[in-house]
């Protein structure tokens, strides 16, 4: 068993048109695909997390094609890793069924998330056996440039470090990277961290430490 990683370059026709508004405007991250549910009229059922505003996104999707309904799951508010969670329900494209097709077909399960970039492309990871893993590259459609990224094998954690991590201990590394904390030599202290923050500084010293001895764990071979 090994894992495989893709970045998959969508051509423009191909890309989804929440994709092409995420990627042309600076005020969003990457999307996160996080779970999905394929139905039996031609749907798929998901939840994504976006990174950024919610109302210019929630009024540009209501308008796309193929969307059937929209609802906000729920909120991740902060000044760095604010963001929010859908549900929707959008009808499957060509391009889409024939991604899901280049895999369906093979003894592989894909590893969430799948992550929609804001360069326009995004990566996918999928775990199966070698030779199922090779058809999948060789099924994708001509509108999708395919890259290699990363081949392990099956013995990898299937999450990265940063996944283990709570949600504020991913804000308070952001935040304290955005301020400069971790430059050399450091241009800002635990307090400035938590003046963007709005929240206590041993609070934050805590969410720093324990996201710090995770990573640093991994680092090792400890985690």
């Amino acid at each position: 068993m090994r894992l495989l990683t893709l970045r998959l370059d969508l051509a423009d026709h191909a890309l989804h048109p929440m994709h092409a508004f995420v990627a042309a405007d600076d005020r969003y991250g990457p999307t996160r695909l996080l779970q999905w549910n394929e139905t039996g009229d031609g749907t798929n059922l998901m939840v994504f997390r976006v990174a950024g505003p919610r109302e210019p996104y929630l009024d540009r999707i209501e308008a796309v094609d193929g969307v059937r309904s929209v609802s906000v799951a729920s909120t991740a508010e902060g000044p760095i890793s604010g963001g929010f969670f859908l549900f929707v329900e959008d009808e499957i494209g060509p391009i889409q069924r024939d991604i899901v097709d280049a895999h369906a077909a093979e003894s592989v399960v894909v590893v969430p998330p799948v992550v929609f970039r804001t360069d326009r492309a995004a990566t996918i990871t999928f775990v199966g056996p070698t030779d199922d893993l090779s058809r999948i590259v060789d099924r994708l459609p001509p509108a999708v440039g395919v890259e290699v990224r990363r081949v392990t094998s099956g013995d990898a954690p299937l999450t990265r470090p940063v996944d283990r991590l709570t949600e504020r201990q991913r804000e308070a590394l952001a935040t304290a990277w955005a301020v400069g904390y971790y430059e050399e030599p450091r241009a800002a202290t635990v307090a400035d961290v938590a003046d963007e923050l709005d929240r206590a500084p041993g609070t934050v010293a805590e969410h720093l430490r324990k996201a710090e001895s995770r990573l640093v764990a991994h680092a090792v071979g400890r985690g």
